[in-house]
């Protein structure tokens, strides 16, 4: 371990609602915290943050900036870049950053994320977060009573397509020239007035970053306001990979309901563990992970001293 670092209680690498909400409860249990954060959150494109009592509809953005504010009260630090690499030496944690800067803790908290795979249909990127959405619990409801479509190709849309119905009579389903649908599928959708369209699909027709319709190879344009997509997402697992931890089949971090690992010394928070992907989830996720952690410290410098007491 390189013995000119300082070590830290415990570094959390991201710097959305979970790592900064456990930086904050690491903070005020006297622990010296690190924030690597490279500033790459996946909602940072969002037109509002909802779900969240007294925060309902904030800027994403501005919802880091009141918890940098409230951060700057404690004596968290931060470092704006990307960890590349993290490795553990007996008991203790080496970091790599991107610009090659070791940073050394006894604890790690992996607060990583995911990130959305945005469909390579022109006009997807440009309306990604403003209409283009992937979670209708999270921008549902300001599209209620608009044409919504719903962009399905990887997955069978039928039961987002459904749930979809719930917020707007009239629904789209743009499966971008997949057949998965069965036949109950394809009546049920019928009888609740949900058009599907198999054609591939051309474009998206937007001027700026307003939604105005979706144009197919045969060049049938279809009117609709809003867009949900269907198409996955991947962790970001770099690190956790590299640490050896657990993860379902779908790449999210196994924990315990403290948020430990499989790997004594790492904590998974927010998006990149199994949990729902909500920013109040996350931000309790990072709560939860901050006591285990601080909890787990307090035992280990006990057997410490009391080893130092027998001595």
């Amino acid at each position: 371990m390189p013995l000119k670092e300082k070590l830290w209680d415990v570094v959390v690498i991201g710097g959305g609602p979970a790592g900064l909400s456990a930086a904050m409860v690491l903070s005020r249990s006297r622990r010296s915290v690190l924030v690597l954060d490279e500033g790459r959150q996946r909602n940072r494109r969002s037109q509002g943050l909802h779900n969240f009592l007294t925060r309902d509809g904030i800027l994403p953005l501005d919802f880091l900036a009141l918890a940098h504010e409230e951060l700057s009260r404690y004596p968290v630090s931060f470092v704006k870049s990307r960890a590349v690499k993290a490795t553990k030496d007996y008991k203790r944690f080496v970091i790599t950053d991107d610009s090659g800067k070791d940073h050394v803790a006894k604890r790690i908290l992996l607060a990583t994320g995911v990130t959305d795979n945005i469909p390579s249909i022109p006009g997807m990127e440009e309306l990604w977060g403003c209409a283009v959405f992937h979670c209708p619990f999270c921008d549902g409801f300001e599209c209620k009573e608009t044409h919504v479509g719903l962009y399905s190709h990887r997955h069978n849309g039928f039961g987002m397509a459904i749930a979809l119905s719930h917020l707007s009579k009239k629904v789209s389903l743009f499966t971008d020239g997949a057949f998965y649908l069965k036949p109950a599928q394809k009546e049920q959708l019928s009888k609740k007035g949900i058009e599907v369209y198999t054609r591939k699909i051309a474009r998206l027709i937007h001027t700026s970053e307003t939604l105005q319709g979706v144009e197919l190879t045969d060049g049938r344009k279809i009117s609709c306001t809003s867009m949900f997509t269907n198409h996955g997402l991947q962790v970001n697992r770099t690190l956790l990979d590299q640490l050896g931890c657990r993860s379902t089949k779908k790449g999210a971090a196994i924990t315990n309901r403290r948020q430990q690992t499989n790997i004594p010394g790492v904590y998974v928070a927010g998006d990149a563990s199994i949990d729902m992907h909500f920013v109040v989830v996350a931000s309790a996720e990072g709560v939860k992970a901050a006591v285990a952690i601080h909890n787990d410290l307090i035992q280990e410098e006990n057997q410490e001293a009391m080893k130092v007491k027998d001595q």
